[in-house]
């Protein structure tokens, strides 16, 4: 197990489990809750990944930031850590592998903008999720508007931001936040089997090929596709 800043990484068979550990709400004293070089390395290290699960320790995912240190930071101090906060969640959301947010109990502010970096949601029952920044005179700064805004629509994602909505996860489902939801109170096993059924017998080619293709798409590139199959088809070929 590695620990970084305010979280943990450990492999478990093909996926990796990232834990946000940093008190009773897991908070985000530091924005960039684990340092982008550790994560990169771990999986350069363990090329045998093909998921990420992200999950809070304890009884919640997290409530986000401490709101008791932004009167204490510079602005420039303030701008430097966001910065790297944002640029971990990017390359999050652009990993060539398969990740699930496993969310328990609070999920808000930068929890939910950590959340929604990832490609699924898997949510118990007992969990609460939205973008309460605007509670706290401010708004959110990881990206978490962004991708709000291209998963529900500007409609849902404006009302959410403007009243810093609280959704159960029941609503969560139903507006399209949340991916599915599990039984129980520990959403990290579910998280986990979901991505091991997605992954099954994929290679880890077919998982990168099928997201970068989508990721070009989405980006607006022509004939998005171009290559891959041949790719995929020649590792094929060669494993025989």
């Amino acid at each position: 197990m590695i620990r970084s800043n305010l979280s943990t990484l450990e492999a478990d068979g093909a996926l990796a489990v990232l834990t946000l550990d940093n008190g009773p709400k897991n908070l985000l004293t530091e924005p960039e809750f684990i340092q982008q070089s550790v994560l990169l390395d771990f999986l350069r290290d363990n090329p045998g990944i093909k998921g990420l699960v992200i999950t809070g320790k304890g009884r919640h995912f997290s409530h986000g930031a401490d709101v008791s240190l932004f009167g204490d930071a510079a602005n420039n101090d303030i701008s430097r850590k966001l910065e790297a906060a944002r640029t971990l969640l990017r390359t999050i959301e652009r990993l060539p592998i398969l990740t699930a947010a496993a969310i328990h109990g609070g999920c808000f502010g930068g929890g939910l903008e950590i959340a929604l970096s990832c490609q699924f949601r898997i949510c118990t029952p007992n969990a609460f999720l939205g973008l309460t920044e605007i509670m706290h005179g401010v708004v959110p700064g990881m990206g978490g508007m962004e991708r709000l805004y291209r998963l529900l629509g500007r409609e849902k994602a404006l009302s959410m931001c403007l009243r810093g909505e609280m959704l159960t996860a029941q609503d969560a489902l139903q507006a399209g936040l949340v991916t599915t939801l599990c039984e129980g109170k520990n959403p990290l096993e579910p998280a986990k089997a979901f991505l091991r059924e997605l992954i099954g017998t994929n290679t880890s080619l077919q998982i990168r090929t099928i997201l970068e293709t989508m990721e070009r798409a989405e980006a607006g590139v022509e004939d998005s596709s171009k290559g891959g199959f041949e790719q995929v088809l020649a590792e094929a070929n060669q494993a025989k």
